[in-house]
């Protein structure tokens, strides 16, 4: 079969599935307000400095992608989508490179494509905004260009594969795994590229021009650009401190965040991401690669960058090691595709008696292996579906549509902040606002302080111990405003009553009900107005229950007053508190019951019913 012929539209067709598996469980907006998705769906449609190593190729191509060639919908979801498309890449690529290593052979391709398309792990970085799924692709794109060099390459094609691996490290520097075992393969398989010459100059400059991606940064700095830490110093020194990651080093050692993994937790990784039968496939058809003196060179290279990486991730101490495991996963499956030809092999000789049956018994037996690999039988961890995921994207809307007033300040933590900068740089909300992130309790707890004392509006994500009692507190939708000790201010309930819990110490003034129409769906906002008449004993805490016609429960939440930023014990007598709640809205809902009790004695001191409209 010609060497032109392997892959075809085949190729097409597979990435065309795979971007539809991936797009279709994307995340429909924001997913996690912790962790670097979240500051790539803000730092590549801005143009922005991500955190080290910057990543200047995808923050260029990711901008590119959300605001020109896919500008439609958010742009959490535009950078959620452009992972969907490198991992569909990926799986082409991977498909095309196992065919290639099987001589054409489609049972091959498609076995490690499904092997590794459908790992818990990989599908994950595909369906949200991350850099795994394009450094991926640059691992079987290496692969794939350096098995395509031909015995007597040009010094147009090793310039073009020279600039393909400086490209991969302007996006993630562990592509250097990769670089040792190709150069070893190159050198040992194309002689010519040997001897010393002139053309090393020339190929060295296409491996280092790539690299000027990198200067993205400082202009963008310049510009007025900055990253979201506000820890770039746009100088020589501290350009290569966030391009060489130099804080990042610690991560070999101890590391605080990092855990522990035995032998069987690593196995257990495996195959949870192959299943069983994958893996074992894929372990026999990497040994069996060293088995053909004409493929040893191929099988020998994917041995070695595979050792790199399977030693790196060892020994890469953070939380989440298992996406440095991605390159062993794939290059797992890729065994696994050897391992399909080589019983494609044995069953195809075993047939030459009984052609008519053995071509029946063999499509049979590999058309099964394929199922195997696929459906994820033998320990394969669950199916990733993000695509009804809205709830930390609901949470940054409604933390941006608060109606702030002017010079407003809202301190929380760095997630948070980030969630508040992206509704604002995207959605145009929460214009008076200024986000201020501060992840150390006694930073927020000090600039509290001092902006309430300069009469600034200041606003609170979450609980802040140390300020209940010198500050009064009122819910405003997921936040918390803070005031002067008794000095909050709000207008008349839409709801009054006057109810008392608690022996007659707190009063129930009214409440407003309003519905959310929020993203994702629909909910309930409900805040009451209390007022306590003496000093509160107990700590109360609200147990909230939506019912149906029939008074059967269908949703239950117990939540703390004003997000347990103040204890009722801090209540000042006499001064109204408004407490928010946010609820979801299941079908069916007609009530929301409310019970009021003790947290220590769990002892009920008051209920009330409200008709939901």
């Amino acid at each position: 079969m010609k060497e032109r012929d392997w892959g075809g539209i085949d190729g097409w067709l597979v990435g065309l599935a795979g971007l539809l598996l991936y797009a279709t469980t994307a995340g429909p907006g924001i997913v996690e307000l912790f962790d670097d998705s979240l500051e790539f769906q803000l730092v590549a449609p801005t143009f922005a400095i991500a955190h080290p190593t910057g990543y200047p190729l995808y923050v260029l191509l990711g901008g590119l992608w959300s605001r020109l060639i896919f500008p439609f919908g958010n742009w959490a979801w535009r950078m959620n989508l452009f992972s969907a498309l490198a991992g569909a890449g990926t799986i082409a690529l991977l498909y095309l490179l196992a065919r290639r290593l099987a001589r054409g052979d489609r049972w091959s391709g498609l076995a490690p494509a499904l092997t590794f398309a459908f790992g818990p792990v990989w599908w994950a970085q595909t369906t949200v905004a991350e850099v795994y799924a394009l450094h991926n692709f640059f691992v079987v794109a290496l692969l794939y260009a350096a098995f395509r060099l031909p015995s007597q390459p040009s010094t147009r094609q090793v310039a073009l594969f020279c600039g393909l691996a400086g490209l991969s490290l302007t996006h993630h520097r562990t592509a250097l795994l990769l670089l040792p075992g190709l150069a070893l393969y190159l050198l040992w398989s194309r002689p010519s590229l040997r001897a010393p010459q002139r053309r090393w100059l020339l190929w060295t400059g296409a491996f280092l021009l790539p690299l000027l991606l990198y200067l993205l940064i400082p202009l963008r700095a310049a510009l007025g650009g900055a990253d979201l830490e506000g820890d770039y110093v746009n100088s020589w020194a501290g350009f290569w401190r966030h391009v060489l990651a130099s804080g990042y080093t610690g991560f070999f050692a101890d590391n605080p965040l990092a855990v522990d993994h035995t032998w069987a937790d690593w196995l257990g990784l495996l195959v949870a991401q192959c299943g069983w039968p994958g893996l074992i496939l894929g372990g026999g058809g990497l040994v069996l690669g060293l088995w053909l003196p004409s493929r040893r060179g191929e099988w020998g290279a994917v041995w070695l960058v595979l050792a790199a990486n399977l030693l790196f991730a060892l020994n890469y101490r953070v939380a989440d090691v298992e996406v440095f495991w991605l390159p062993v996963f794939l290059l797992l499956a890729l065994g696994a595709g050897n391992g399909v030809y080589w019983l494609g092999r044995l069953f195809h000789r075993l047939g030459r008696k009984h052609k008519a049956a053995g071509f029946w018994v063999r499509w049979g037996v590999l058309a099964g292996l394929l199922l195997l690999l696929g459906s994820g039988w033998g320990g394969r961890g669950q199916a990733v579906n993000r695509s009804q995921d809205w709830s930390a994207h609901a949470y940054a809307y409604s933390l941006a549509s608060t109606d702030f007033p002017p010079d407003s300040r809202v301190v929380g933590l760095r997630g948070q902040m980030t969630a508040l900068q992206f509704m604002q740089a995207s959605a145009g909300l929460a214009a008076n606002a200024q986000a201020v992130a501060l992840d150390n309790p006694d930073e927020r707890r000090n600039f509290v302080v001092e902006s309430v004392a300069a009469g600034l509006p200041v606003y609170l994500t979450q609980e802040l111990s140390g300020i209940e009692d010198t500050f009064s507190f009122g819910g405003e939708g997921v936040l918390v405003r803070v005031w002067p000790r008794g000095a909050a201010s709000y207008g008349p309930p839409a709801h009054p009553l006057e109810m008392t819990f608690a022996d007659g110490q707190l009063q129930l003034l009214g409440y407003d009900l309003a519905g959310l129409d929020q993203p994702g769906g629909t909910g309930w906002r409900v805040a009451f107005h209390w007022r306590p008449v003496t000093p509160l004993p107990q700590r109360l805490k609200l147990s909230l229950r939506l019912l149906d016609e029939s008074g059967a429960l269908l949703l239950a939440e117990d939540r703390y007053p004003v997000r347990q930023l103040s204890p009722t014990t801090a209540w000042l007598p006499g001064a109204v508190v408004r407490d928010v709640y946010d609820l979801p809205s299941p079908e069916r809902a007609v009530s929301l019951l409310v019970i009021v009790y003790d947290e220590a004695t769990v002892a009920e001191v008051g209920q009330l019913q409200l008709p939901l409209p």
